[in-house]
């Protein structure tokens, strides 16, 4: 990555971050799914697989920000030069952090909704 000086690429930049914000929340989310259906069903009325499966929903779901944060934070930025691009990249950044979280958590919520009856419809709980 080289260095952003000019007002022009930090636009770029942001721009650009919005973007990764979208795939990192559609990957997290594959990865979900992908998790969510690789967790067996138990069967019974005492089961817990439900529950093993929205555990990893959230894990997910706040590992992927919090990693795409810090990796913008400390990685990306320290090729801004100038203090007040910096600062711009940084509310950027917290935007695009809460994009990630958005994205994943609606569009995740109505893909269970959509697919109730599927282990991935699961973690909302129990079908009647």
């Amino acid at each position: 990555m080289k260095k952003i000086e000019t007002l022009k690429e930090i636009e770029a930049l942001i721009g650009t971050t919005y973007m990764y914000a979208a795939i990192i929340a559609v990957v997290a989310l594959a990865l979900a799914i992908l998790i969510a259906n690789m967790i067996k069903y138990r069967g019974g009325k005492n089961s817990t697989d439900h529950i093993k499966r929205r555990v990893w929903f959230i894990v997910i779901g706040l590992i992927a920000p919090i990693a795409f944060y810090l990796y913008n934070a400390f990685y990306v930025s320290n090729y801004i030069s100038k203090a007040p691009m910096k600062a711009q990249f940084s509310n950027a950044n917290i935007f695009a952090t809460l994009e990630v979280l958005g994205v994943y958590v609606v569009v995740g919520i109505l893909t269970m909704l959509m697919m109730r009856r599927s282990k991935w419809g699961s973690i909302l709980g129990r079908s009647k």
